[in-house]
């Protein structure tokens, strides 16, 4: 079986993804697609607009044949950290041959020759990036300047290669780099297959309407669906969300807001400043992301607190992004430390497979899984404990953990939970993770 992996947060599902898994079956000729996607955390350090099981449930319905869930460790983690376990997750499969993933460059080559080059780490270019990050830049600031002086350097022996600013802080290039330095460090068999992002720019707020061949981001989704569409052309933000999102993705989108309510960093700001409030600088500079110094910080800016979001930007400086202390912040809430992260070595970050959903037709694949898997698959989060070493259950239960306090947030947010008769009538998920069940379509 010829099967694709793609790594995705569908945070949602739009145009974009749906054109992806359109171009991996036609172009690609996959049998199977396989996801991996985060779960109820995101990597830009916030929680997911819907449940993971709901963007799962859109995955599945524009063509995706198969979704696993990245546990919650990665997913809110750095992008290299973000990329490898993904990768690592496909190699745990066991029959995943190939991932497609998205970029601004459409530079196979180039990209990998960049990779090539993170993952070697030569002497020259571990030099310039320490003198970056003395002289005050952020990590990913001094990287890129360390990389284009390497290059420039380097073009005297190899020839001179487009390497530019653009090229290495694109945000769909970083992860793309993250890929296949991954794929090179693990001397991995899985084919990379690049495809060349087209649309909206990735940080791009609005959408254009009518313009369906010019796909919306999903930070533009989001916007328009905390904006309610105000100052749009259309009458609501479903009539602006027509043009972004395939219909099967909206429709559940839909059916989703008709029973709760969609979550932002927002909503988690009373638990944080209570952690903030009662964490020591110690417990804090602890905190997976952050340091010492940061925790001083901290503690120092507390008293001007009033919600995550606002607090993310009072602490935002020149030697570090607001992604980052968005991370930071979110692995205060979720208890994730340094420790966790130092565990397990790179080429041992998935202990489990966790199925969100997968289609009935892909049954062929799920034997394949079932034979080939390197590590125990789980259908049901009950028969964790008996497949799962001690090890491996201390990751899953941060996942069970994280995924129950999303339910939580999203209930006190919404009122009162709904009532077991309705929730059966309108399938939707109780608030508990033991008690989910995976999505299957036909």
């Amino acid at each position: 079986m010829n099967v694709i992996g793609i790594i995705a947060e569908y945070n949602p599902f739009h145009n974009g993804h749906a054109y992806q898994i359109a171009h991996v079956k036609k172009n690609l000729h996959a049998d199977y697609i396989v996801v991996a996607a985060s779960g109820d955390y995101v990597q830009r350090g916030e929680p997911a607009l819907l449940d993971k099981y709901t963007r799962a449930r859109m995955a599945l319905s524009s063509g995706a044949d198969l979704v696993l869930e990245l546990p919650v460790l990665w997913s809110t983690a750095s992008a290299e950290l973000f990329a490898d376990a993904g990768i690592s997750l496909f190699e745990k499969t066991g029959c995943v041959n190939g991932i497609c993933f998205g970029a601004e460059s459409g530079d196979l080559a180039l990209l990998r020759r960049i990779a090539d080059v993170l993952a070697d780490e030569p002497a020259a270019l571990k030099a310039s990036l320490k003198r970056n990050l003395k002289s005050g830049n952020t990590f990913p600031k001094a990287r890129e300047a360390a990389l284009l002086s390497y290059f420039a350097d380097a073009a005297d022996q190899d020839g001179a290669l487009p390497v530019s600013t653009e090229t290495l802080s694109s945000p769909n290039n970083i992860l793309a780099l993250e890929y296949l330095k991954s794929l090179r460090r693990r001397a991995s068999s899985i084919t990379p297959y690049l495809l060349k992002r087209e649309g909206a720019a990735y940080h791009e707020t609005s959408i254009r309407s009518g313009a369906s061949e010019v796909p919306a981001s999903a930070s533009a989704i989001r916007h328009t669906l905390f904006a309610g569409g105000a100052g749009a052309s259309e009458d609501s933000a479903d009539g602006i969300l027509h043009h972004a999102m395939p219909q099967e993705a909206l429709s559940i989108l839909q059916d989703y807001r008709a029973d709760f309510p969609l979550l932002c960093a927002d909503d988690f700001s009373g638990i944080l400043g209570y952690l903030l409030l009662s964490s020591s600088a110690t417990q804090l500079a602890r905190t997976a992301d952050s340091s010492p110094e940061f925790a001083n910080r901290m503690q120092n800016q507390l008293p001007y607190y009033t919600s995550f979001s606002s607090f993310a930007s009072r602490l935002k400086s020149k030697e570090m992004t607001l992604t980052r202390i968005n991370r930071i912040l979110l692995h205060s809430i979720l208890g994730i430390t340094s420790s966790d992260y130092a565990c397990g070595n790179a080429l041992d970050k998935i202990p489990y497979l966790r199925i969100l959903g997968f289609r009935e037709s892909a049954a062929p694949l799920l034997a394949a899984l079932k034979a080939s898997a390197a590590v125990p698959l789980i259908t049901r989060p009950s028969q964790a404990p008996k497949l799962l070493s001690t090890d491996a259950m201390q990751v899953f239960e941060r996942d069970v953990f994280a995924g129950n306090l999303y339910l939580q947030m999203r209930n006190q947010k919404g009122g009162t939970p709904l009532h077991a008769a309705r929730m059966q009538e309108h399938d939707v998920p109780p608030a508990s993770e033991y008690q989910r069940q995976i999505v299957i379509l036909p």
